[in-house]
């Protein structure tokens, strides 16, 4: 039985192509390493928030060990009454007091209280945004959108002239280097704006006609054909990446195996 013919492609090879697929590879390679910067700051993320959160509990570790020991002194002082129901009742209430006090102020605890007030957090402000009009929506991404190269220009700025003036300035200046680094980082606490006001900013008339204008756009002949070449592009990129896995597979097999 023969094989069923492979579907010809419907966008033929063209003069079009020479700057068609050169525009497609830098897409399909900017897109991999956007997407690999984002799984960077994704893990950075997480560790700058567990180090935040190992931060906030050192405070509470420094006040659970004191009262570790203050329970075992009160226990000990306790322990010097007569023996009798009195005293075993002062030992039972100390302990249950300071046990439920204990797991309040764990490291556990810290960290789902937090996680509570973030989500708490995101909950109200996509309500807020949600209940904006179009046009105070389109206002708030327009206005993340310029705050994310502004606080990076900002953040970088500053650092620089502390860094050129170092001699010059005050020794108390210098303090300003986390105030730089809390300016660059705001872009992350900006950035839940964006997908929250999206849904009231997209029906604005100007966002309307930008969208309608871009299904034109897309709807063209050459831009089908950008489209499909740039998925040919996406295939073959990962079929040869599998390729390479299987390839190094083998051979770390065949090393093994010797």
């Amino acid at each position: 039985m023969r094989a069923p013919a492979a579907a010809p492609d419907r966008f033929g090879l063209g003069i079009d192509d020479t700057i068609i697929v050169p525009l497609v590879v830098i897409a399909v390679l900017a897109r991999t390493i956007c997407q690999a910067v984002l799984v960077i700051v994704l893990f950075a993320s997480d560790l700058a928030f567990a180090l935040f959160l190992r931060v906030m509990s050192l405070p509470l570790l420094v006040a659970t060990v004191a009262g570790d020991v203050t329970t075992w002194l009160i226990k000990r002082r306790a322990g010097q009454l007569p023996p009798g129901p009195e005293r075993e009742a002062w030992r039972d209430s100390v302990d249950r007091r300071w046990s439920g006090l204990r797991q309040r102020m764990s490291h556990q605890a810290v960290a789902k209280t937090v996680l509570h007030a973030l989500g708490g957090g995101l909950s109200w402000f996509f309500e807020k945004c949600g209940a904006l009009s179009p046009r105070a929506a389109l206002l708030v991404i327009a206005g993340v959108m310029l705050w994310l190269p502004l606080s990076a220009a900002i953040s970088i700025a500053m650092h620089a002239i502390l860094l050129a003036h170092a001699t010059s300035l005050p020794a108390w200046m210098q303090l300003l280097h986390p105030v730089a680094t809390v300016i660059a980082k705001s872009k992350f606490l900006v950035l839940p704006a964006y997908p929250a006001a999206w849904p009231q900013a997209k029906k604005h008339a100007w966002v309307q006609t930008a969208l309608q204008r871009m299904q034109r756009v897309a709807a063209l002949d050459r831009m089908r054909k950008t489209a499909h070449r740039y998925q040919q592009t996406r295939r073959a990129l990962a079929h040869a990446c599998d390729i390479g896995a299987g390839i190094r597979g083998s051979a770390f097999r065949r090393r093994s195996s010797t």
